[in-house]
């Protein structure tokens, strides 16, 4: 589920909502790494792991999803 889309920065605080409790939650991301970026980040309430998929495309805008972990 694309969450939220931004214009480029180097880095920036994305929300994000949890796909287990649905309380948002906010992670920093460096953009300078590249252009699509996967990781593991667990919910501040639940504590349960979440994928979160940061990807640039060609027009510099910036979309942040978030899936269970076990996807």
């Amino acid at each position: 589920m694309k969450f939220q889309e931004k214009t480029l920065n180097t880095d920036d605080d994305f929300i994000w909502t949890c796909q287990y409790c649905g309380i948002h939650n906010v992670v920093w991301v460096d953009l300078t790494v590249g252009s699509k970026q996967d990781f593991i980040e667990d919910c501040r309430i639940c504590c349960r792991p979440n994928r979160i998929i940061v990807t640039v495309d060609n027009e510099e805008m910036t979309f942040i999803e978030a899936r269970p972990s076990d996807e």
